[in-house]
């Protein structure tokens, strides 16, 4: 059974279900837009993954841990286990996974990984915060993957804006790993037009933004989803090709391979080492209008 629970506040009412700890509704009181994706199992059967303890594809879909391969598949095992709700309150809701002995057999440490969403007016944070509860250092990564309906189902009816003007250029993927090459979307500029052609080349990466925040906007209404993405040092931007009715917006504490990677789990670029006993938090926030 997939348990769903719900915070709610004067603006949004929004449900989290247990499988995942995964955001799958935020819902506006006034005019009841739903704002997240349905998980349409013929297009994209998600809401808001949670990426952990990796982001991203590894390569031949193995890590190496202390000279060891673990079988890993892509953005790891958090997003398909039952969390544990540990806190619950009308505004804020902390779920729990903790290392078990089917998590050992893809992932040798023991951890407790949490994820946090709290609600404020028109906004939801969401934490997720990482216990090494091993004896040695630890490495992982984490990352979001929000899923956002759009309510006129027309790729080209929306833009992206940024806080400040930005080179976006791309970092390109090849069966999902990257493969050294950039592309870029344009130069000191704080709009990226959407469209489906972007897409050809599968997810937009770009690292190295200026900008805390950004924004999805409807170019003739007033819709809109704010993600404030403070501290992440790299970005994902992903409709799946020929799907014009949503888009996910995935800020991101690592990624993926590089093609050809065989390093250790310590050698990956954006990953983060948890001392034992040690803990880690990373925040994200959402803001809504309806429009």
């Amino acid at each position: 059974m997939n348990q769903k629970y719900q915070i709610s506040s004067e603006s949004l009412q929004v449900s989290i279900q247990e499988n995942g700890a995964e955001l799958c509704s935020v819902k506006d009181i006034k005019t009841g837009l739903e704002f997240m994706w349905d998980a349409n199992p013929d297009i994209w059967n998600r809401h808001a993954p949670v990426l952990f303890p990796i982001v991203g594809k590894l390569n031949n879909n193995e890590i190496r841990i202390n000279g060891q391969k673990y079988s890993m598949n892509q953005h790891g095992f958090a997003r398909d286990m039952p969390f544990e709700p540990i806190e619950v309150y009308s505004d804020l809701l902390k779920f729990m996974l903790e290392s078990n002995e089917e998590t050992l057999k893809k992932f040798p440490y023991e951890f407790k990984f949490f994820i946090t969403y709290q609600i404020v007016k028109n906004k939801v944070s969401i934490t997720y915060s990482c216990l090494n509860q091993g004896q040695e250092n630890m490495y992982f990564s984490v990352g979001a993957h929000p899923g956002f309906k759009l309510p006129l189902p027309q790729l080209d009816q929306y833009q992206i804006e940024f806080e400040y003007p930005e080179d976006l250029n791309r970092h390109l993927l090849k069966d999902g790993l990257f493969s050294g090459e950039t592309e870029s979307l344009g130069r000191q500029t704080q709009i990226l037009p959407l469209n489906s052609a972007l897409f050809l080349k599968d997810a937009i990466v770009l690292e190295g933004l200026k900008s805390t925040w950004l924004k999805l906007v409807q170019t003739e209404t007033n819709f809109a989803v704010k993600l404030d993405f403070a501290g992440f040092p790299y970005m994902g931007i992903w409709a799946k090709l020929g799907a014009q009715d949503f888009i996910c917006l995935e800020p991101w504490q690592g990624l993926a391979d590089s093609i050809g990677f065989e390093g250790e789990i310590s050698q990956k670029k954006g990953i983060h080492c948890l001392g034992p006993g040690s803990e880690l938090s990373f925040t994200y926030s959402l803001e809504f209008s309806a429009g």
